[in-house]
């Protein structure tokens, strides 16, 4: 609220406090006045604190990380705080910006979402996310690394993992760990599983850690302690990273 308009409520205030002696009538309309500036008041501070709180889009983690360059697109898990619907991604590397919007960002909700985007050439790259409110976060610096040698036409599809389902995708809160399966294909031996919890925080599962790995399932126990969702994500070892399934804990 502006002194401006305090100010011109206390004149109001005093004016209507020194006619008040002119009768019964003008007293009590001069009192239905003063309720009504003080009411105004009082609703434009709360609107004032509620619009100030608005958060600006912040980026905590992006996986895989580090990205391993390919000529063909490569699924990046974003997490982080304030994403807002509508928002806008850009991925900067060797000088050239690429925006992603609408159908580019999926799975969005506000603390994580999912673009694709080829990484071809290694060397430092940023990504930033703009919210429709105006709020931009800081640019999150990507690591890119060369891919492996003597494979000009990077990985086949076939390495790319894909979870066809997670079972169970319903579970209870609790502090034992329970086995979870994921079936689909092109599972590897070495792959790492990228599982985001839902206050935002990113966990990777790899080596002895997970239960076992076939070409069609993997199976990790995994101790599910925060009601939510849990995202899941499988990233084979030459860094190929599969779409994401989510498990609702209650």
């Amino acid at each position: 609220m502006g002194e401006c308009a305090v100010s011109d409520a206390l004149v109001s205030t005093h004016v209507l406090l020194g006619t008040s002696s002119g009768g019964g009538g003008v007293y009590g309309q001069s009192m239905r006045t003063l309720s009504t500036i003080f009411t105004s008041l009082i609703l434009a501070s709360a609107l004032s604190g509620v619009m100030g709180t608005v958060e600006p889009p912040h980026v905590t983690s992006v996986a895989p990380s580090p990205i391993l360059t390919s000529p063909k697109p490569q699924v990046l898990k974003v997490t982080g705080t304030g994403f807002a619907p509508g928002l806008t991604v850009e991925v900067t590397q060797q000088g050239n910006t690429e925006t992603f919007s609408g159908a580019a960002v999926r799975g969005q909700s506000s603390t994580a979402f999912e673009i694709a985007v080829v990484m071809a050439q290694p060397g430092a790259a940023t990504l930033v996310v703009r919210n429709t409110d105006g709020g931009v976060s800081d640019p999150f610096a990507l690591k890119v690394e060369a891919g492996q040698t003597g494979r000009p036409e990077g990985p086949t599809p076939q390495t790319v993992p894909v979870i066809d389902r997670v079972v169970p995708d319903k579970a209870t809160k609790g502090s034992v760990a329970q086995l979870l399966t994921f079936s689909g294909s092109n599972f590897v031996q070495g792959l790492s599983v990228s599982v985001t919890d839902p206050t935002g925080t990113v966990t990777v599962i790899k080596g002895t850690a997970i239960d076992s790995v076939t070409r069609e399932m993997v199976k990790i126990n995994i101790v599910l302690d925060i009601a939510g969702e849990y995202s899941f994500l499988i990233t084979n070892p030459p860094g190929q990273s599969s779409n994401s399934v989510v498990v609702v804990v209650s």
